[in-house]
């Protein structure tokens, strides 16, 4: 939402800002959203198409299945504030997006409100994956960021970089890749699964766990557009298009 200019070099640093920058960048998102197909493969499944609108927390996924929504921060108690819609629906409402954080002179996040990527997700369809590529803010710590270039992906300007999820120290995984939700990152690594599942997971030492992921993030909005792994036979990957930024929206019923 800031028209400040961004560096049109860009660094890791500038990277893991972009990174968690997400929720002062827009209000209204139309994509088209892809996941695997299989384990470690690139973003080719099924689409689906989504409206995304933060002023009434709330959004509308299209599949094959049907048309769902869901509203409202994810897992949130009953003291989740909340509005009517112009339909006369009761909705959540986002908190104020200037709260607490603090800005570059680009526009970019210097530093979020402590704990806001807990308690203020966008909400989730299906899984917090979902919720975690609209607002990435957990590639902005506890990853190894490389080979940053600002690249033109489907038509729109982004910042791509080689992303290596760091394993913790100590018996807590202190300064280590910390995923919104550890069962469904954005980055499923030996780092997440260590956090989520501990150091006597199986998984670990199967064999064939991505450890290193192409990571793109939509420069105006801070979405991850495109996320690769670059190798292992298994791991994440997605990819979104987006149509639209800040205009009206007119989600299918």
């Amino acid at each position: 939402m800031s028209a400040s200019p961004v560096p049109g070099t860009p660094t890791a640093a500038d990277f893991r800002a972009l990174a968690a920058s997400s929720p002062w960048r827009f209000t209204t998102v139309h994509f088209t959203h892809r996941r695997q197909e299989d384990s470690g493969s690139t973003a080719l499944g099924e689409p689906v198409e989504a409206w995304l609108d933060r002023r009434v927390g709330r959004v509308v996924v299209r599949s094959s299945a049907g048309v769902e929504a869901a509203e409202g921060v994810p897992y949130s108690g009953s003291a989740e504030p909340v509005c009517c819609g112009d339909d006369g629906a009761v909705r959540a409402v986002p908190p104020p997006p200037g709260t607490g954080v603090v800005l570059r002179p680009d526009g970019l996040v210097s530093r979020r409100p402590e704990d806001w990527h807990y308690d203020h997700g966008d909400p989730m369809w299906r899984d917090y994956q979902f919720t975690a590529m609209l607002d990435p803010a957990e590639l902005s710590q506890g990853v190894d960021v490389r080979d940053v270039t600002a690249t033109m992906l489907r038509g729109r300007l982004t910042w791509s970089a080689t992303c290596r999820p760091l394993v913790g120290e100590n018996e807590d995984w202190d300064n280590g890749y910390t995923p919104r939700c550890g069962c469904c990152p954005l980055l499923d690594s030996p780092a997440s699964r260590i956090l989520e599942y501990g150091p006597e997971d199986p998984t670990l030492t199967s064999g064939g766990l991505a450890t290193l992921y192409s990571v793109s993030l939509d420069v105006q909005t801070g979405i991850a557009v495109d996320i690769t792994p670059l190798d292992g036979i298994t791991g994440s990957s997605l990819s979104n298009d987006l149509h639209s930024v800040d205009r009206p929206l007119d989600p299918p019923l």
